[in-house]
């Protein structure tokens, strides 16, 4: 980073805002180069899978793809990483051998292709550049070099030579590597099996995958013609081949340099001013493929938490599938008793856009039950099935009881299901829109009486919680019983019951049209986040009715964060515009994207989509966010005002910035446990537990200022009155103050648990 700085200030901040200036919107078809070429690449890695590649999805490759090379964006040790992360993302679908050898097979591909281009390439920079002489040998001599290996991997195709096992065993006498490569020789020997066969035995695939990398070289000698044509360079392709090949050898030397920072964007102003350019136009040529491969990064790390997402469900389900007897507990919905059609009319009643009987079914199972059964009447049941399976949300694996009308027994259901299980049963109501913490409570329960119901006043709220001992009496019992007040009165008479009062703001009873209206009132009202300030609830009142037309579609929670995330893109480019009335734009759209980003929790509370990823992508969003404001504003106010000193103020916030993002990182990893969006209140009651602490009383007092739902405001009010250069330095030196003290609290909150875990050892 210092490097870069120092790069910076020696091609000079003003020559680089022209050039950066002179791409303008050209930028995006630079990403949009590099979008084609990772396409092209998982089409050349597919070709290597052969008949397997359909067991694997082309998205999901392409995902992996993208994932691996963020990762690999750290170096050479990223690289390595990001390719045994491919390797252990497609272990789920295909063997491990048959993995191994194809991302082998498509990175050799790739490198072969790329010491090609570079022969050539340096073949041309020697002719076109006169050198002096001993470089110039060196120069052929590296061709000779990338030419002798690639001629000898040929032959080494050709003559099936057995270079894996060769080298693994070669390993194997050394006497700590011995053990290990004994356990995988026959993976080893699959492996390379499948290498060697790849060529003779698959020819069109070879050459096909080789042709398509290459087309992938070809690309990014593109991509330099384009950059330096958008800066105004006549340059022609054997120019831009001699620039990539030189760029290629400048990764290699900064392979070591953890993402080639300062290291490549340096190249690239040595080989701009070999050329004739500016030392600014080479840095521009470097930042905007940096700006590429970020973008491509940040969409491939998106792509990677959602593919270990889904490895993590799947092993989660098999795991639950096979411990089901460990969950909490087994959810009966009664929808027996929905009201008549011919009052809510031909569908179910629905709040939220959603069926309120598929509320409680995604409510139960967001509450962790182990089953989930359905009873309905019989008449209905066609009809309710189709109704929840148009949502496309119905969970495939729900458990269907019919009854006919006058027929429903508690007894005889339970004496179906209680027999099987050792968890609590709850009862709930199909006919009751719920707060999630019902839902909560009556999973948390612990059986210290027979049951528990919930109750406002001397109202049932719907929610039965039956005890094995109580289930499996009542399975047994003659009683006929068909309602929860019939439940409720048998209960008290036979056993211990534990009431709990609820608040009647919690639920509602859904039996005519206007009950439907009130719950939609609720459930906006359940919206609200108990940390919400005066700042959120304005936000709230704009970004609630956006989120209730939103739900009429089929949008997801993180469709609406990467909106947001776009519109903040937008908010930064007009504040690097520079000028008053383009700040002043700039700092609407930030007013605007922080409005919106309080819609896709909404969207995920209103639709039950709520989910530790999203919350993850949310905050990922909200970081960059504030990047993209204040680079912008950076880029901005030096552009406005010719003054380079605000180019140091922007690093200042930059590493504050980034300091702060993994700092609150660290600490809602370890204080959320598991449930990241309440990092805020935990932080607020651990630090107000603390009050006489000058560090937390401070922050705890202040932390609204960087909220996301504040600043906009504060950044909208300077950008009024011109002033947003007061912001800028308040913002640089903010930044750096909360990673301070969120770093100091992280220390004290982790020293009270260390302190808290010792005294209770002490104890016992």
């Amino acid at each position: 980073m210092l490097l870069l700085t120092f790069l910076i200030r020696r091609a000079g901040p003003t020559k680089l805002l022209e050039s950066i200036a002179a791409l303008g919107w050209g930028l995006g078809l630079v990403i949009a180069l590099g979008g084609v070429s990772h396409v092209l690449k998982t089409w050349a890695w597919r070709l290597t899978l052969l008949d397997e590649k359909h067991h694997v999805s082309f998205v999901k490759m392409l995902g992996l793809r993208l994932g691996s090379e963020a990762v690999g964006q750290f170096g050479a040790l990223g690289q390595v990483f990001g390719e045994t992360l491919r390797v252990s993302l497609l272990s789920s679908t295909l063997p491990l051998a048959n993995g191994i050898a194809s991302v082998t097979l498509d990175r050799a591909f790739f490198v072969l292709t790329a010491a090609m281009v570079s022969a050539a390439g340096l073949g041309a920079a020697v002719t076109l550049w006169p050198l002096p002489h001993h470089l110039a040998i060196y120069a052929w001599l590296f061709v000779s070099v990338l030419i002798g290996l690639v001629l000898l991997a040929a032959l080494a195709v050709r003559k099936r030579w057995a270079v894996v096992s060769g080298t693994a065993l070669t390993f194997g006498r050394i006497r700590y590597f011995s053990n290990w490569i004994e356990r995988r020789r026959s993976l080893i020997h699959a492996v390379e099996h499948k290498l060697l066969n790849f060529y003779h035995h698959t020819p069109g695939a070879f050459w096909s995958s080789l042709l398509l990398n290459l087309a992938c070289q070809s690309l990014a000698i593109g991509e330099v013609y384009l950059i330096l044509w958008l800066m105004g360079a006549k340059v022609g392709f054997v120019v831009a081949l001699a620039v990539e090949a030189l760029t290629k050898l400048i990764n290699l030397l900064g392979v070591f340099n953890p993402g080639n920072v300062g290291t490549y964007e340096g190249g690239n102003m040595l080989i701009a001013e070999r050329l004739g350019l500016s030392g600014a136009s080479g840095l521009t040529l470097g930042l905007a493929r940096r700006v590429r491969a970020i973008f491509w990064a940040a969409v491939g790390g998106v792509c990677l938490c959602l593919l270990s997402k889904r490895r993590k469900e799947r092993e989660t389900q098999t795991k639950s599938e096979s411990t089901a007897a460990n969950r909490s507990h087994v959810a009966v919905i009664l929808a027996n008793n929905l009201s008549d059609s011919r009052v809510l009319g031909p569908q179910l009643p629905r709040v939220g856009a959603l069926p309120i009987l598929l509320r409680a079914i995604l409510g139960a199972r967001k509450a962790g039950a182990a089953r989930i059964a359905v009873v309905v009447r019989k008449e209905m049941r066609s009809s309710v099935v189709r109704d929840l399976q148009s949502t496309g949300r119905l969970p495939a694996n729900i458990e269907w009881f019919e009854f006919a009308s006058g027929e429903l027994s508690f007894a005889l259901l339970l004496e179906h299901i209680a027999g099987g299980t050792e968890q609590n049963l709850v009862l709930i109501s199909g006919d009751r829109t719920y707060h999630p913490s019902l839902h909560q409570r009556a999973a948390e329960w612990e059986a210290n009486g027979e049951s528990l119901v919930l109750k406002t006043g001397s109202q049932l709220v719907g929610i039965y919680v039956l005890s094995r001992a109580a289930a499996l009496e009542l399975a047994s019992s003659q009683t006929s019983i068909g309602s929860h007040e019939k439940l409720d009165a048998w209960l008290t008479s036979t056993h211990s019951v534990e009431t709990e009062q609820v608040d009647e703001d919690k639920w509602l009873r859904v039996s005519a049209p206007q009950d439907r209206l009130a719950a939609e009132r609720k459930l906006d009202s359940w919206l609200v986040k108990p940390t919400d300030g005066i700042f959120a609830r304005l936000n709230r009142r704009i970004s609630v009715p956006i989120s209730r037309q939103l739900i009429k579609f089929p949008i997801t929670p993180n469709m609406v964060t990467l909106f947001t995330l776009a519109v903040s893109f937008i908010g930064g480019l007009f504040y690097a515009f520079g000028g008053y009335r383009n700040m002043l734009l700039g700092a609407i759209l930030s007013l605007f994207a922080s409005i919106l980003d309080g819609s896709d929790g909404e969207v995920a509370r209103l639709k039950l989509q709520e989910s530790d990823f999203g919350c993850w992508l949310e905050t990922i969003c909200d970081y960059l966010y504030y990047l993209f404001i204040f680079a912008g504003m950076t880029i901005g106010l030096v552009r406005s005002t010719g003054m380079r000193g605000y180019l140091y103020w922007g690093v200042l916030l930059l590493v504050g910035a980034v300091l702060s993002f993994f700092v609150t990182g660290l600490q809602r990893r370890r204080l959320t446990n598991g449930r990241p969006e309440q990092l805020l209140g935990i932080w607020q009651a651990r630090a107000a537990s603390r009050q006489s602490n000058p560090f937390l009383y401070i922050g705890r007092h202040t932390e609204f200022i960087i909220r996301r739902c504040f600043m906009p405001y504060a950044l909208l009010f300077f950008a009024l009155l011109n002033i947003t250069q007061v912001a800028f330095i308040l913002a640089a030196v903010g930044a750096n103050i909360v990673w301070l003290i969120a770093l100091y609290s992280h220390r004290a909150f982790a020293a009270g648990r260390t302190s808290t875990a010792a005294s209770s050892a002490v104890s016992v």
